[in-house]
């Protein structure tokens, strides 16, 4: 009858509008993305665990292509709904790190200046803001400091850290300047004795014990035949 047709009806409509939620989720926020353009083709960004460059915005999902050169295709509610960090949003200006640990009884005003110079040295570092040397911490297996330094195109800053590195292991061993490693857990092992290989001494020692297993069975007659007589079994 209409009673159950209705009925039907409003559950297919239901069901249909569960299915299509996602669907209108992604196709509203790829209009918000085009309409405010948080970021565009060619920015470096970062959603959650997946970071690289934009590819392609369209209204139900934005294309990234990884630094490993893998596409990911995210919804874009998840672009909306979750924060996203933009490398390159108003420009390709950015901070590059580099961490380096220093042996304890270091100059550490020496360890600063040869870090400092290293990083005004580079070509791509950028003179203003002027690069940082950052004493960060006293470890607990080195003296901790940290190069701080800007370039004008964040894209290159894995060069940057690349050639910083090789310039400081190059010149901390000019200037002795020790870079320790991490303490590694010494295991203590137990020394076997080498398996014999000479028949000899295998058939040697096959002889011994069998000779104390005979003189073992020998003693153990001679206290049984003691007991028998009832006699008390004589010392030795």
């Amino acid at each position: 009858d209409s009673s159950n047709l209705a009925l039907v009806a409003g559950a297919l409509s239901l069901g249909i509008g569960f299915g299509l939620q996602n669907v209108v989720s992604n196709f509203v926020s790829g209009l918000i993305l085009l309409a405010e353009r948080p970021f565009k083709v060619g920015d470096w960004i970062v959603a959650g665990d997946v970071s690289g460059t934009v590819r392609k915005i369209s209204v139900r999902a934005t294309e990234i292509e990884t630094f490993q050169r893998q596409s990911v295709i995210l919804p874009n509610s998840n672009l909306i709904n979750n924060a996203a960090g933009n490398w390159t949003h108003r420009n390709k200006l950015g901070r590059v790190e580099i961490k380096v640990g220093v042996a304890y009884g270091s100059d550490v005003k020496r360890v600063h200046a040869v870090l400092l110079d290293i990083a005004r040295a580079h070509p791509m570092v950028l003179k203003n803001p002027e690069p940082f040397v950052l004493f960060a911490n006293f470890g607990a297996a080195a003296l901790e400091f940290e190069i701080r330094v800007f370039v004008a195109d964040i894209m290159n800053s894995s060069v940057v850290q690349n050639d910083i590195r090789f310039a400081i292991f190059d010149i901390f061993e000019d200037e002795r300047i020790e870079i320790p490693s991490t303490p590694r857990a010494m295991v203590e092992t137990t020394k076997h004795e080498a398996w014999p290989i000479d028949d000899d001494k295998i058939e040697a020692e096959f002889a011994e014990r069998q000779r104390l297993e005979e003189e073992a069975a020998a003693e153990r007659e001679r206290l049984a035949k003691m007991k028998r007589r009832g006699r008390k079994p004589d010392p030795g």
